[in-house]
């Protein structure tokens, strides 16, 4: 194969500009780089240099064919600084085997499906608190509903009065993680968003590891999802310490939090936009139901509500790109990439692939409805707005229940869009609508 240089911007004033745009409007720099570049580029300088690969067949080789050739701790570094050393996501190898063996159960579709009512009245408590004639920003509404659901799904309501306050220290991590590479820099600890981060998730931890202890102490692990890492072991081997506990729980609950509350503050906003779509989730949810109350067994019929769900993270995924450090060299599209080096492939490039979805800006919900005109097949790893492959998020179930619910929930309210122009998406970890999502209670 080629040795050639990698395509890419080459002068300093180019890598800047670029490094700006990323900061700025990372969805649209991506996409720049990808009709200006090709399938394969590379940008960025010293720590900061990444090996940009685009389409799905850089999808299928990351997450398929050759996923043993990437690690995730040097990559996914930042997520540290709220997940822990032993979190799912920045395992790797055996240590990554052997924790999600013991982690997958307590996602088993069983157990994710008795969320539903806590999923449902938590999104209803938000919403029935809506009054005709205000102005909510569907986003923060939607986002307090989220804030309320995962802490009880995997805590049980155990933090009590201070649940606030766990939520509170947790945002200042995830506000760091969320900030673009470019942002970032080598001295950590002289960075004052990286010592804010530091210090809250010290505060968060105290009341993790003191909840972790009493319910091991008590003897009794409880039914939510802490309960079940306490208890779970890999076959007749140990099962998790207190930190590999601390690890997944907080790092579902950073996964879920930003990604989920974003999620749905995109498909309000295109219920908002689009009354007639509005309307048709409402007759289906209707049909569906017959007038009675919404039930976890409804949410499979649901065919265009799930349409909308999967056309929001098809046009706003939950992370526009994913890093991964490389092993050894491989080459791709003709070109030699090295081992040693920092790789980024993006599922929101691929998924706005015209070859692969046609019109790909259009919001277009029936390209999801198998037997519609509107849809077509695509290659599995077009869409991957969870990963794939041995390393998908291990929530994605949980957050389809979750946006399904809360989707169908919003359908059946009337509002009306109360900004002048859609939100524009910012952040690279989550894509959120900047300024919220602000509707006007019909």
């Amino acid at each position: 194969m080629s040795r050639r240089p990698l395509p890419g911007p080459k002068s300093l004033r180019a890598q800047l500009r670029l490094g700006r745009a990323m900061m700025r409007e990372p969805h649209t720099a991506l996409l720049d780089v990808a009709s200006t570049y090709g399938p394969v580029a590379e940008i960025g300088y010293g720590k900061y240099r990444y090996t940009l690969v685009f389409g799905v067949e850089a999808n299928e080789y990351v997450l398929q064919t050759n996923p043993s050739n990437f690690t995730w701790k040097e990559a996914f570094w930042p997520l540290v600084a709220v997940d822990g050393e032993t979190a799912l996501v920045v395992s790797d190898g055996d240590e990554h085997k052997r924790r999600k063996a013991i982690v997958l159960p307590a996602f088993h579709r069983r157990r994710i499906s008795s969320y539903f009512e806590v999923m449902s009245e938590e999104a209803s408590r938000v919403i029935d608190g809506w009054r005709p004639g205000e102005t909510v920003d569907a986003y923060a509404e939607m986002r307090l509903a989220v804030r309320r659901i995962v802490p009880r799904c995997l805590f049980g309501g155990a933090f009590g009065e201070r649940e606030q306050e766990f939520i509170d220290h947790l945002a200042i991590p995830l506000a760091y993680v969320n900030r673009s590479p470019f942002q970032r820099l080598d001295k950590e600890w002289l960075f004052p968003p990286y010592r804010r981060a530091m210090n809250a998730r010290r505060a968060m931890d105290a009341m993790v590891f003191q909840e972790i202890t009493r319910r091991r102490s008590a003897g009794t692990p409880g039914e939510d999802i802490l309960g079940w890492l306490i208890e779970a072991q890999d076959g007749d081997g140990p099962g998790l310490s207190d930190q590999e506990v601390r690890d997944q729980v907080i790092s579902l609950i950073a996964a879920a939090y930003d990604t989920t509350s974003s999620t749905v503050g995109w498909i309000a906003m295109r219920l908002a936009d689009d009354p007639a779509l509005r309307l048709a989730v409402r007759a289906e949810v209707s049909e569906v139901t017959n007038g009675r109350p919404l039930t976890i067994e409804d949410l499979s019929r649901l065919k265009l509500t799930a349409g909308v769900v999967n056309e929001v993270l098809r046009l706003q995924p939950p992370a526009i790109v994913s890093v991964r450090h490389v092993v050894a060299p491989f080459d791709l599209h003709g070109h030699r990439i090295d081992g040693g080096g920092l790789l980024m492939y993006s599922s929101y490039v691929s998924q706005m692939d015209p070859q692969q979805f046609p019109d790909p800006t259009s919001f277009t919900p029936t390209r999801w409805i198998e037997g519609h005109p509107d849809h077509r097949p695509h290659h599995p790893y077009a869409y991957v707005p969870f990963g794939g492959g041995s390393r998908r998020c291990i929530g994605f179930a949980f957050a389809l229940q979750e946006m399904t619910v809360m989707t169908a929930l919003l359908a059946a309210v009337d509002f009306a869009p109360q900004y002048p122009q859609p939100p524009k998406p910012v952040g690279i970890a989550s894509m959120s609508p900047q300024g919220g999502v602000p509707i006007r209670i019909g």
